[in-house]
Order: C-alpha cells, then sequence, then structure tokens
C-alpha cells in the first residue's frame, strides 16, 4: 500500500503548483498586468501584450535626377554661340541697308538692337530650359538630336550670313 501511494501524492503536488491558486502565480497576481493599446505611444516600441513587433521600413534612397554632362554643356554653348554670331551678323548686315535686308524676322525687332538682344538671349535661355527639362524627364537622345539639328541650321545660317557679308564689295 505505501507504493500505491506515492503515484497519488506526486500528481497531486504536481496539481497544486500547476493550479491556478499556487504558490508560484501567488507571486505574480500583485505585478500589474499588460494593457493591450491599438496603438502604442512610441511607433519603435514593441507589443509586448500581443507579443508582436512593429516592423519599421527603411526609407527608399532619393532617385537622383539626371543632370547636364559635358557634351550636354557643349551643345549649348554651341547654340548659344551661334546665337551669338547670328546676332552680330545680322547687325553687320543691317549696318549696309543698300546690300541686305531682314527675310525672317520684323524688320521692327531687327532694327531696335535691345530688342533684338533681348530676342536672341530669350532664344538661347528657352533652348537651355527646353535641353534641361528633356533630360530631367529621361530624354536625353531627344534632347541630343533635336539640339544636333538645331545647331546644323543655325550653323548654316550663319556661315550663310558671313559668306554673303564677305560678298559685298569694297567701298
Amino acid at each position: 500500500m505505501k507504493f500505491s501511494f506515492l503515484p497519488v501524492l506526486s500528481f497531486a503536488i504536481l496539481v497544486a503548483f500547476a493550479a491556478p491558486g499556487s504558490a508560484q502565480q501567488m507571486a505574480l497576481v500583485d505585478a500589474p498586468v499588460p494593457i493591450a493599446t491599438a496603438a502604442p505611444a512610441d511607433p519603435g516600441a514593441s507589443s509586448s501584450a500581443m507579443g508582436a513587433f512593429m516592423i519599421e521600413r527603411k526609407p527608399l534612397p532619393a532617385e537622383k535626377r539626371p543632370h547636364l554632362r559635358l557634351v550636354d554643356w557643349s551643345l549649348i554653348g554651341a547654340g548659344a554661340a551661334l546665337r551669338a554670331l547670328d546676332y552680330t551678323s545680322t547687325e553687320k548686315a543691317l549696318s549696309e541697308p543698300q546690300y541686305f535686308h531682314e527675310a525672317m524676322l520684323p524688320t521692327a525687332l531687327v532694327e531696335n538692337k535691345p530688342g533684338f538682344a533681348a530676342f536672341e538671349a530669350s532664344t538661347v535661355a528657352a533652348n537651355y530650359f527646353a535641353y534641361r527639362y528633356l533630360v530631367r524627364h529621361r530624354m536625353r537622345s531627344l534632347a541630343e538630336v533635336s539640339q544636333y539639328m538645331y545647331v546644323g541650321v543655325m550653323t548654316f545660317q550663319v556661315a550663310h550670313n558671313y559668306q554673303l557679308i564677305g560678298n559685298v564689295p569694297a567701298q
């Protein structure tokens, strides 16, 4: 009989410590109970009541916008230089009205030197901003092709103007 009582006693001890009113759990009764909140005050803090942790996403790196390269600046500079040469060739041609007249622009604009200079400067500025817009919107090849065409047409026009000025008979 003494052996049959031992399993019952061990089972009773096990039940006593595992029961809700056990001594181990009595010590934890006075501890504060965590309160589950909908959103923690600190976004980086973990939610210990639910056993889940907040996951913070790394911010995506800022996307760098394309910038103008040396080829781009040389094309824009060539366009600006050709506009300056166009201004000087037109002014030279207008100094001899018996031989030349302006065929493309209004005479009132061309005869007004500050207005004509402002017109040439504004075309340089518009050319720059259009080129930069195309590059920043990832259309660099379109910007380069259009600038090559612009420089080619302006080179032809300026060369033609200077050729005509060079053929004027000396006085």
